[in-house]
């Protein structure tokens, strides 16, 4: 699964175990209630086991979280 991570402090790519939305939505609350907006990203691949890896252009990604909106959504090609 792949999840775009939009942010103020960077965009970013991660991967990791396949969950469903509403999953992926509690692990962001989780996360966002104990980090600052730009340690987001580390503390949630460490928590969950998630990868980052380099912002590609032509990379199609599940899920979207919004850390400016807090917002966690499928994106729509």
């Amino acid at each position: 699964m792949i999840v775009y991570i939009e942010s103020f402090w960077g965009d970013r790519l991660i991967s990791g175990k396949k969950c469903s939305e509403n999953e992926l939505r509690e692990k962001f609350k989780k996360v966002i209630t104990i980090a600052e907006k730009d340690n987001f990203t580390e503390l949630f691949c460490r928590m969950f086991k998630f990868e980052e890896f380099p912002m590609a252009d032509d990379i199609d990604f599940d899920f979207v979280i919004d850390l400016d909106t807090h917002l966690v959504y499928t994106p729509k090609y």
